[in-house]
């Protein structure tokens, strides 16, 4: 029996890269980056366009080549495109799961 968890959600296993976006809510697992340069999710409206900074998923304080973090993130409010910079790897999975940062 197929689980009803897996039709409610979409894996996403290149963010590093334009992909679009599904469901109001993400979990997004980054690894790797570079010293004191934080790690952003961006958004567009088109795949090739130009992406501005939707959040901040680590902290150029906190980031580095060790960085192996997981940030729950309300993406309600992004763009049909998102795609993650200054991390080496970057993995998410989206849907509507409910939101709680705890």
């Amino acid at each position: 029996m197929r689980s009803k968890f897996l039709e409610q959600v979409k894996y996403a296993d290149d963010l590093t890269s334009a992909t679009a976006r599904a469901g109001d809510s993400g979990l997004f697992i980054v690894i790797g980056g570079t010293t004191s340069t934080a790690i952003k999710l961006q958004h567009c409206d088109t795949a090739a366009g130009s992406y501005t900074d939707f959040a901040t998923l680590v902290a150029a304080a906190d980031a580095g080549s060790s960085t192996n973090e997981g940030v729950q993130l309300d993406i309600s409010g992004a763009k049909k495109y998102l795609k993650v910079t200054g991390a080496t790897t970057a993995v998410a999975v989206f849907g509507d799961m409910p939101f709680d940062p705890q």
